[in-house]
């Protein structure tokens, strides 16, 4: 970066909970800060945007239906609508996969021709955890930067330890709307040993708290705020089970609930 040699293409890999998509978001900030260009201030106007997930010129693709896919219309819509403008107000426009396996075939495909021939300002940063899964022709075109897992957060916990530590972040954090916390909560609950059980465990905990949330506040009288932190203990349930009845993949799983807990705590408080 201090070259101004940045790959128009990064192919991020490691497991669960290795940190691919913070440091996708932290690359985002870094290109286009204002305070500390190269290196990111994360309290300038561009940074916390970026972290809010709201900056026009960082977009994560976005995964549809049950089964969290990125249909071409995505690829269309968000990218190659845009390809010829330059960025709309920062340095660089960059577009961002958190699992890129989530790609469907002609996703794929209408991608590989952007990345042959992307525009200046332009890059992209895939991230997974089965890079075998992809093209090759896609493999071929990125650079590859691989990510090792993490002990543990503090060095000392054990994985269990620190996915129920996520957990209670995530009560704190959610409704917030702060992406970068919330990719880096998502990303320590799914990496208990890297394995779909371990991260069931993490979601059941946080369940639990849910749920004595909830009636603490229905004993409290608080009828619509018991009826909602509820609602969010089901989303944790559904995401349980999706995980220990139909194998779902451990990190989309986890992302995507962590973005609906997020989501219902402010459209509570807005309420």
């Amino acid at each position: 970066m201090a070259q101004d040699r940045v790959p128009h293409a990064y192919l991020f890999t490691g497991p669960a909970g290795a940190g691919k998509y913070t440091t996708a978001l932290a690359l985002a900030a870094a290109m286009n800060c204002e305070r500390a260009p190269g290196e990111g201030c994360g309290a300038c106007a561009p940074c916390e945007r970026i972290a809010a997930g709201i900056h026009p010129d960082v977009q994560t693709l976005e995964r549809q239906g049950p089964s969290q896919t990125i249909p071409i219309e995505v690829i269309r819509k968000q990218v190659i609508s845009s390809l010829g403008l330059p960025p709309h107000e920062g340095r660089a426009r960059l577009y961002l996969i958190e699992e890129a396996t989530s790609l469907l075939d002609p996703s794929a495909n209408a991608l590989l021709k952007t990345l042959e021939e992307p525009p200046a300002r332009t890059h992209f940063v895939l991230c997974t955890g089965s890079p075998g899964e992809l093209l090759p022709t896609i493999r071929s075109r990125c650079q590859r930067i691989l990510f090792q897992p993490p002990e543990a957060l503090d060095g000392e916990a054990s994985g269990e330890e620190a996915s129920a530590r996520a957990v209670l972040d995530l009560l704190e954090v959610a409704g917030t709307g702060d992406r970068l916390k919330l990719a880096l909560i998502a990303d320590a609950m799914a990496a208990s040993s890297g394995e779909r059980h371990s991260a069931a465990r993490a979601v059941r905990f946080l369940a639990q708290r849910l749920h004595l949330r909830a009636c603490e506040a229905a004993r409290a009288g608080e009828v619509r705020r018991a009826a909602a932190i509820a609602a969010q203990a089901r989303l944790a349930l559904d995401c349980e089970w999706a995980l220990g009845e139909h194998n779902a993949n451990a990190q989309l799983a986890v992302d995507r609930l962590v973005r609906e807990v997020d989501a219902a705590a402010r459209q509570a408080a807005g309420s």
